[in-house]
């Protein structure tokens, strides 16, 4: 089975077990899912959350072999979040979620800072620019950039495990995996997120927690490996069993 088709098959089966927790295991504490957090687990740290007009609305983007997910988000999310749509960006051609209630609550799980980064917010097309001239002008950056504010996931968010479990569940089905009795999650030049899923992980009293930091590599690599508790792992490997019979 190729790459591509095993993380396919993953999100599919994950996709099914979250499904049931949440409309078969709602009364069960051990299979509560809270889906703020469980969202703000798979969202991606690539650099950090960016902030900034022209995404002031999306929620997260995703590849094309990420649809499962996106299917899964958007049945539980649709009926709070009417205006929740899917677009793709004009940019990268990757898919998106946009809605502008759901964006805004999920920011504030983020503390954001300017790191001296603009984006192009002119009317014209960038490419037609004559950038050795307009560079030398006075306004140049305030009148064509506007500042992107980057977003770091907040450590004292939590006041749950029910919220620790989701985020962790979130961030396992998306950027995680198992290599023979460990467990892995590993987001490229995360900011933020895997250091937060660390301390979660201590906090939970998992055992063998190493984060990792492949900074040699581009891009840098951020992983974070870990043997769950026995609750955590039976929350993992439910999922395998109700997959099974799906």
């Amino acid at each position: 089975m190729s790459d591509k088709n095993y993380y396919f098959m993953r999100s599919l089966f994950f996709i099914s077990f979250l499904f049931c927790a949440l409309h078969c295991f709602g009364q069960s504490p051990e299979m509560n899912i809270n889906k703020d957090y469980f969202l703000l687990g798979t969202l991606n740290d690539y650099m950090g959350r960016d902030k900034y007009s022209e995404v002031a609305n999306r929620v997260d983007e995703y590849y094309p072999n990420e649809k499962p997910l996106m299917s899964f988000l958007d049945s539980i999310y649709k009926n709070s979040y009417p205006d929740l749509a899917l677009s793709t960006s004009p940019q990268t051609g990757r898919l998106e979620f946009r809605s502008t209630l759901l964006a805004q609550k999920i920011n504030d799980f983020y503390e954001y800072q300017s790191f001296g980064r603009g984006m192009y917010c002119g009317k014209a097309d960038f490419k037609t620019l004559n950038l050795d001239s307009l560079a030398k002008t006075p306004d140049f950056r305030s009148k064509y950039f506007e500042p992107v504010y980057t977003g770091s996931v907040k450590a004292d968010i939590f006041t749950s495990d029910s919220e620790r479990f989701s985020f962790i569940a979130g961030a396992f089905i998306r950027f995680g995996g198992k290599k023979d009795s460990l467990y892995y999650i590993s987001i490229p030049n995360s900011t933020s997120k895997v250091n937060v899923l660390t301390e979660q992980l201590k906090y939970l009293k998992c055992t063998n927690v190493n984060y990792v930091i492949k900074k040699d590599y581009i891009p840098c690599g951020h992983t974070v490996y870990f043997t769950p508790t026995e609750e955590l792992k039976n929350y993992l490997e439910t999922s395998y069993r109700k997959y099974k019979y799906l």
